[in-house]
């Protein structure tokens, strides 16, 4: 008996790794949870370069991906209480993703997320699926 497989639900289509191509390593591996939520893992990093120090650093939370795009945002552990809300001590990390394709996805660091990679590092870039060259 033949059996078809099933399409995948369009909000499903997100998971898998993505890397970045050349300069900082960028990392994001997203898992479907249900619906159109996702856990996802981030890491970066730096290597160190003569003068320059390297850095590197990862986070992890859940996003919801609407019209190829969402927003992770996740309490900043480095937040200071007692000092003003700013771009720097600000409450929580947020990340920006963006899908412009099947198997490209745009990151960008909104603020408080210093804490999880250090000057040095960012949660920024453009990252390619690892099915995109099959």
């Amino acid at each position: 008996m033949i059996i078809p497989a099933l399409a995948q639900n369009e909000e499903n289509n997100h998971a898998g790794r993505y890397e970045s191509e050349g300069g900082q390593s960028l990392t994001a591996d997203l898992t479907h949870l249900s619906g159109n939520r996702y856990s996802v893992e981030l890491s970066t990093t730096v290597p160190i370069s003569g003068e320059r120090p390297g850095c590197g650093g990862g986070l992890k939370g859940e996003l919801a991906i609407e019209a190829g795009a969402g927003t992770l945002s996740i309490p900043n552990e480095g937040f200071i209480a007692s000092e003003a809300e700013s771009v720097l001590n600000s409450k929580l990390c947020k990340v920006n993703f963006k899908f412009s394709d099947k198997y490209t996805l745009q990151i960008e660091e909104g603020s408080g997320c210093t804490f999880y990679h250090g000057a040095s590092c960012s949660f920024d870039g453009t990252l390619v699926h690892e099915a995109s060259g099959i």
